[in-house]
């Protein structure tokens, strides 16, 4: 059974600064949580307090009602923790997976064991006789959240655990990350920068704006209804624009009213607001065309359609349908 979370009235600071303010916060057994923000929202901080790598300036936070950071040395080994930087030594793959379970006091055989079955979960298992300096970046992140997973953790923290990896190797290792917990009890969570990595592994996304909660939910109202423009863009909405717009839901011209709208939800040629063309550019099956209106707007155009060119004047329409009303 995994973990449960309890956060109150949790308060960080650092160097005379509060980097993150948590009044309430509760992460039920065996949740995967996202944290999605950008760099400096406070991500990694949370990560160490759940950890009990710091205590916190004030406020509590508990793992199955034990303050974390006053807990014994064998209750914080049931929380594994994955950082960006694998942080592996320069032994062999099994020596680095068996570590944490030899501090535990495991005996050899058992401890291979364990070992080589977390590597098979990640796909790893043929690498466990070579030196750890000699893996890739996805490798050495495989082989780390192997090390994690051996210790069967209660409760699984992640940080950015894709950082630094090509797209592929990315698309790769998420696949192999998804695969291993699809079947495990743990709570896990799990900090981003990247939406589409958040929305694809979370059970609940909490989005951290500031060293603060901006909004918490499940991945399809965080995409439907983000709650400002702030959390739109977050989650990757290309467009957050004034409009005024009918009783119909037409878009008449700038006003208002806040929208985010995605790029493909923005066309060209004909509708109520006059656009200059500024950039055209080929994208990933697509054209992409940044234009400057009462502010800046960005189309995603099909390759067979024949884009604008930059410096020309357009008209453009906004499908309300793909898009989503802020306020």
């Amino acid at each position: 059974m995994g973990a449960v979370l309890t956060l109150r009235g949790v308060r960080q600071a650092r160097g005379g600064r509060q980097v993150l303010a948590i009044d309430e916060l509760d992460v039920p057994a065996g949740e995967r949580l996202a944290v999605l923000g950008t760099n400096g929202a406070g991500k990694t901080t949370l990560l160490r307090l759940l950890a009990g790598l710091e205590a916190p300036t004030a406020g509590s936070v508990e793992i199955d009602g034990v303050p974390v950071h006053t807990a014994s040395l064998a209750f914080r080994r049931q929380v594994g923790y994955a950082t960006q930087r694998p942080g592996l030594l320069s032994a062999t793959v099994i020596r680095n997976v068996e570590l944490p379970l030899r501090w535990r006091g495991v005996d050899a055989p058992e401890r291979r064991r364990v070992a080589l079955a977390a590597l098979e979960r990640l796909n790893v298992a043929d690498l466990a006789d070579r030196k750890a300096v000699s893996l890739s970046g996805g490798e050495a992140q495989r082989v780390s959240l192997a090390r994690a997973f051996a210790l069967a953790p209660r409760l699984l923290l992640l940080d950015e655990p894709a950082a630094g990896l090509d797209a592929e190797a990315r698309r790769a290792f998420l696949d192999d990350l998804e695969s291993a917990l699809r079947d495990r009890a743990t709570t896990v969570v799990h900090v981003s920068h990247r939406a589409d990595e958040a929305l694809r592994l979370a059970d609940r996304i909490l989005v951290l704006v500031g060293g603060g909660i901006r909004q918490l939910s499940d991945p399809a109202t965080l995409v439907q209804r983000p709650v400002d423009a702030t959390v739109a863009r977050l989650i990757g909405y290309e467009n957050v624009v004034s409009v005024a717009i009918d009783d119909s839901g037409q878009v008449l011209g700038p006003g208002r009213t806040t929208l985010a709208v995605w790029a493909s939800a923005v066309q060209i040629g004909t509708g109520p607001l006059r656009a200059m063309v500024e950039r055209v550019s080929l994208g990933p099956g697509r054209w992409e065309v940044v234009m400057s209106a009462h502010e800046t707007l960005q189309a995603h155009l099909p390759l067979d359609q024949t884009p604008p060119q930059a410096g020309e004047r357009v008209n453009v329409s906004i499908d309300t349908g793909r898009a989503t009303l802020i306020r």
